[in-house]
């Protein structure tokens, strides 16, 4: 019998069997990514483009013609393409981020020979109506005039830019005006040099029948590229802001902080190191900034740290709400527990708990072929190799030494590279 007063033994990760994906070419040359297994029938296509923003001239232009592409083609208005999805039971997702833009389809297999052909309008010959984009850019200029009462979004929009720079490819920031001059040309123009099928990769998941292979090539291997996409396209010098900003918002109870900088990316070699003390420092509920400043000092429900990589470089940042009236000593807790990294090894116990969880959480981000996909999607849009990064990240993980994680804090939080922001009441 099972002695449910005992908690199960826990045992590490010592290699992940992660399923490579079938790799397939349509006539056009589109690569596609296929992760056959499941028990239902029901397929996931991702198309992932290079088409984020830091591609676009004009502010908005790439979340604007990712959003606009299923309000009308040539043969369909917007009120029949999402007639015509809810009939067939799928779900359109579009997402355009600051590298990629992506149009994902969730179905039924035997549904795929009736939405693939409006699926294939959608990507390759929008619109952009006019009535729709006007539309569209008031609802949206509106929702971002509400975001600038809020401390957390404020902080959001200003953080990039004060890292990066205001022309940064990554720390443009975005103002209520730029939803005024938004026109449907720009939108054209962007979609022909970067929805193109040499921008394009294809992932799909799930149960896949025979069929879907040849009716993506018949969907979406006859178009050609008509123009060159510059791959490379951005403003990637460095033009920083001050290292501590404050954006006052009198009326707010509430303080938003945000603490990093710019940071290594996961194609970087001691990329998995990072992670591990990113997760020590902030990465989960049981971390030293939780236990600090939610536990013991009660400044804030929540706060955590963070990686983000970008195609042309990487991000670390902090982020909570505390009370106005606590925001200095938050602050200082939270460079305290930076410099305790930096001068004092983690204990052994310590590094056990967080390998334990990350181990947990790598497991479950591996549970069937649509999350498997996720994980391979988002190394495919850096150009990391899938099985190889894992594979790594499991070694460093069993491996991972108190000095190591020493000298990681040493090389990549040090408080000269960190940026500071605060948006609330001023602070006394």
């Amino acid at each position: 019998m099972i002695d449910r007063t005992q908690a199960p033994e826990l045992h590490l990760i010592d290699r992940l069997e992660i399923a490579s994906p079938e790799i397939a070419h349509l006539d056009n040359g589109i690569p596609v990514y296929m992760f056959n297994s499941g028990k239902l029938d029901i397929a996931k296509i991702d198309f992932l483009f290079d088409a984020g923003s830091r591609y676009q001239k004009h502010p908005l232009t790439a979340r604007f013609a990712n959003k606009m592409l299923s309000e009308g083609t040539q043969s369909y208005t917007a009120f029949q393409i999402a007639e015509h999805m809810d009939y067939y039971g799928a779900y359109l997702g579009k997402m355009a981020f600051k590298d990629t833009s992506v149009v994902s389809i969730s179905l039924l297999n035997k549904h795929l020979e009736q939405v693939l052909p409006v699926l294939a309008e959608i990507i390759n010959q929008p619109i952009f109506p006019e009535k729709e984009l006007l539309n569209l850019a008031k609802r949206g200029k509106q929702a971002f005039i509400d975001d600038q009462q809020k401390v957390s979004e404020l902080a959001a929009m200003h953080f990039n830019q004060q890292v990066f720079g205001k022309n940064h490819s990554y720390g443009k920031l975005i103002e209520a005006n730029d939803f005024d001059h938004l026109n449907t040309e720009y939108l054209r123009d962007f979609h022909q040099q970067y929805y193109l099928p040499d921008t394009c990769k294809i992932v799909v998941s799930g149960k896949l029948p025979e069929t879907l292979l040849p009716l993506l090539n018949q969907h979406f291997g006859a178009k050609k590229s008509t123009t060159t996409s510059n791959a490379s396209f951005g403003n990637f010098s460095l033009d920083s802001g001050s290292k501590k900003e404050f954006i006052p918002m009198p009326k707010s109870v509430q303080s938003a902080i945000r603490i990093g900088g710019i940071s290594i990316s996961k194609s970087h070699a001691d990329y998995h190191k990072l992670f591990i003390l990113n997760a020590i420092l902030g990465g989960y509920f049981g971390s030293r900034l939780m236990k600090n400043i939610r536990e013991d000092k009660g400044f804030t429900y929540g706060i955590y740290s963070a990686l983000v990589s970008f195609q042309q470089s990487g991000m670390f940042f902090i982020i909570t709400e505390v009370g106005s009236d606590v925001c200095h000593k938050a602050i200082d807790e939270i460079y305290g527990e930076l410099k305790k990294l930096r001068e004092e090894p983690v204990s052994l116990h310590e590094i056990d708990l967080v390998r334990k969880y990350l181990s947990g959480g790598i497991l479950r981000s591996f549970d069937g072929p649509f999350q498997t996909s996720e994980r391979f999607k988002n190394l495919l849009e850096l150009n990391i190799d899938f099985k190889n990064y894992y594979a790594n990240l499991i070694n460093t993980l069993n491996t991972i030494t108190p000095e190591q994680l020493l000298e990681t804090a040493q090389n990549y939080l040090l408080e000269d590279a960190i940026f500071e922001l605060v948006v609330g009441k001023k602070m006394v």
